[in-house]
């Protein structure tokens, strides 16, 4: 039980560390993360001899999404 428990904190510091230290932005992250995604996807399903759109994976946000119309505040 100790086991798992440190491996939940370590999990947890380590994401709370990436974020800090993310070379990148949010949004130019999300759309790497978005991209690899879809290209690990469409691997996948060549392997497996189907087709991307035939799986039941729901389609992704796009960067004309709602959060990419989101404005920072101005602030001086």
């Amino acid at each position: 039980m100790g086991y798992l428990r440190g491996f939940t904190h370590g999990a947890i510091a380590g994401a709370i560390l990436a974020l800090l230290y993310a070379p990148e932005s949010g949004v130019n992250t999300r759309r790497r993360v978005s991209r690899l995604l879809g290209q690990a996807e469409s691997m996948m399903a060549a392997n497996s001899g189907a087709t991307a759109a035939s799986t039941a994976i729901p389609p992704r946000r796009t960067a004309g999404g709602t959060e990419s119309r989101a404005r920072r505040p101005q602030g001086g």
